[in-house]
């Protein structure tokens, strides 16, 4: 930045005269001030002539402190790793010297300096730089730097002085700095190429050191002049008997015949590559040999053991074969599936039997391939199916049942069994890897089975509606009929007092057994399930069932359910008959709960009570004989009108709810 001078005071010479006046002084002064430079500049020159690096940088801060007379000088440079960072090389205060120190660019007069290539303030450096604290902490008053440059430009780092006192003699201070900024550039462009040097000798030989191979330096006739090996023995080679040997003395002849034979028509940047076997202590080795222009003359050869690499891709070649002859024999479709690409990336031949496609025909579908063949149903699933598979471990295996249309345009069913195969960096799947199996005659069988329970469920009911109508209808009336018959008889005169004993008895047991029977009849078939419907029938069963058992039973309809199919009339009056009995004989509950309402888009019953629990068998797929056939025929029941059965259970109670979708098939059975 430019100078501030002075501004005159009231009272002052006029500046016209002070330039009249002056200008007799100046002259002498000016030759003093030249003479002073020069005694300095040689002073300083004298003092860094003979030294260099470290050395040199030291001496420069110590001479320019005291020729100069200021407090301070430094020399820093730009680091290299830190952008904006000076770090210094030298710096003298006076009595002693220091290196090492990092500060920040910004807000400092160095930054000036690097930027406009010097930078001047004879006094009020603090006040110029304020956010400098350093200048604050030293006291420094006065500063003058000037850019360190490499020969092509660039900034390398700043040179500078410090006072703590104002300085007079400006143009010294920035003649010495600007005359040795080029000696001082010249040395730290030096040292950084020296450092780079070192550096990059230190990283060649690491990787010397640290590769496997061997290396030949040959010249047209195949006569080693250097050779190299991390491990001279593994060819049985020793240094002493390798330089200056022909290269054919030292491998095979044909081996070093082929590495002479690429080389001789080598072209320039390019590498000639030969690979060859040779037998060591019995056991078969493999190599590589790379050839290169080393020179206007000779060669460089590196010579690399690939025995493991061959075994590896030998091992890898039997692997993906012995995989290749499990994917061909395997009954299953064997898939990788990219869930980013949308794509199936491998299958195996079974594709074709499953749904008719070959698997370059799979594979050619790309991302058309599940939208074109999945059922629209299932295909609807897969948002949900894709978040779940984000919280799957790797490892897991994860199942799933969907349909395809077959290449004959018939829906198939198929099973899959997947885990992940691969992630993506932020550990989210990828791909999947799983087989798929035809089960399509199973779900055909299991159809059927489905299609023949619904049919013995129907004639289930239809027998118990007709013996319920027999018992009701005939054995009812024939013991009305008896009853009466004794009574007639009970009234005839002269009979034996023992003789009309024993009628009245008969009479009694003849009401009693009535009595069962209309009961009988009524639980295999109320009545009034067929004239009330399942609102009315399950009043009248609740009423009789808590006479019967002595359990308080709390019916809650919260709508008017009106009138159903008699199906599912008849299978809902089933499920709470099954529910009920449950409760008498497992529960030990002395209430329970039946709720029935209706919403929308389904019939809910539930029944619930308050007694032990039940076992573990609430779960269909762990049902087995321990299940009975009291939870199983629930489920089956509602599952002929595609409803569910939902069981929660523990040591407080049972809740049982069953759904039946509305407008299922307008609720028959399916």
């Amino acid at each position: 930045m430019p100078n501030n001078p002075e501004q005159p005071t009231p009272g002052s010479v006029p500046q016209e005269s002070q330039t009249v006046a002056g200008a007799a002084r100046m002259q002498p002064m000016e030759a003093d001030a030249a003479r002073q430079t020069d005694d300095r500049l040689r002073n300083i020159a004298a003092g860094v002539s003979a030294a260099t690096g470290e050395a040199f940088f030291r001496l420069l801060t110590q001479h320019l402190c005291l020729a100069l007379k200021m407090d301070l000088a430094c020399i820093g440079e730009l680091h290299e790793n830190k952008q904006g960072v000076v770090q210094t090389i030298a710096m003298f205060d006076g009595a002693k010297f220091s290196e090492g120190l990092e500060y920040i660019l910004a807000g400092t007069p160095c930054r000036e300096a690097v930027t406009a290539g010097r930078c001047s303030y004879p006094r009020g450096v603090q006040a110029a730089f304020p956010l400098d604290q350093m200048l604050v902490d030293m006291g420094i008053q006065s500063y003058f730097g000037v850019a360190l440059k490499g020969s092509t430009g660039e900034p390398m780092g700043v040179m500078s002085v410090m006072s703590r006192d104002a300085v007079e003699n400006v143009n010294s201070a920035e003649t010495i700095l600007s005359i040795f900024a080029a000696r001082a550039s010249a040395e730290l462009e030096r040292r950084r190429s020296e450092r780079a040097l070192h550096e990059s000798e230190i990283r060649n030989r690491a990787i010397l050191n640290a590769l496997p191979d061997t290396m030949f330096v040959l010249d047209r006739q195949g006569v080693i002049q250097d050779f190299y090996a991390k491990d001279p023995g593994q060819m049985n080679l020793t240094p002493e008997s390798i330089r200056g040997s022909k290269l054919e003395a030292v491998l095979t002849p044909e081996f070093a015949g082929l590495i002479l034979q690429s080389s001789t028509s080598l072209e320039a940047d390019n590498a000639a590559v030969v690979e060859y076997s040779l037998q060591l202590s019995g056991q078969w080795r493999y190599y590589e040999a790379r050839t290169v222009h080393f020179g206007d003359d000779k060669f460089l050869s590196i010579v690399r053991d690939v025995t493991g690499r061959r075994r590896a891709e030998s091992d890898l070649k039997e692997s993906r074969r012995f995989a290749q002859r499990i994917a061909d024999t395997t009954p299953s479709v064997l898939f990788v599936y990219d869930l980013i690409e949308r794509r199936n990336v491998y299958a195996n031949k079974r594709t074709i039997d499953a749904i008719g496609y070959t698997a370059k025909e799979v594979e050619e579908m790309g991302q058309n391939f599940i939208p074109q063949l999945m059922h629209p149903e299932d295909f609807a699933m897969l948002p949900a199916l894709a978040k779940e598979y984000a919280t799957r471990e790797d490892g897991e295996v994860f199942e799933h049942v969907f349909r395809l249309k077959h290449k004959n345009g018939q829906w198939r069913w198929l099973h899959r069994t997947a885990t992940i195969f691969s992630r993506m960096p932020d550990g989210s799947p990828k791909q999947i890897l799983g087989a798929v199996t035809d089960i399509t005659r199973f779900k055909q069988s299991e159809r059927e089975l489905q299609e023949l329970s619904a049919r013995l469920l129907s004639a289930q009911d239809e027998e118990r509606r007709r013996i319920a109508r027999e018992l009701h209808d005939a054995t009812g009336q024939n013991l009305t009929a008896m009853g009466l018959h004794l009574e007639t008889i009970e009234r005839s005169e002269g009979l034996d007092p023992d003789i009309k004993r024993v009628i009245g008895e008969c009479r009694r047991l003849c009401k009693v057994s009535q009595n069962e029977i209309r009961t009988l009849s009524y639980l295999l078939h109320p009545p009034e399930l067929d004239l009330l419907g399942l609102v009315g029938a399950l009043r009248w069963y609740v009423e009789g069932f808590e006479k019967r058992t002595g359990i308080d039973v709390r019916l809650e309809i919260r709508q008017d359910i009106g009138r159903l199919s008699s199906d599912v009339e008849t299978d809902l009056f089933r499920v709470v008959q099954e529910a009920l009995t449950n409760i008498v004989r497992h529960s030990g509950s002395k209430t329970a709960v039946i709720r029935l309402q209706k919403n929308e888009a389904a019939l809910i019953l539930q029944v619930e009570d308050s007694g032990r629990g039940l076992p573990s068998v609430t779960d269909e797929a762990q049902q087995g004989p321990a299940a009975g056939v009291g939870i199983p025929g629930m489920r089956e029941r509602l599952r002929q009108h595609r409803g569910s059965l939902e069981i929660s259970s523990s040591s407080q109670g049972t809740i049982l709810t069953g759904i039946v979708p509305l407008g299922s098939q307008e609720n028959r059975r399916v």
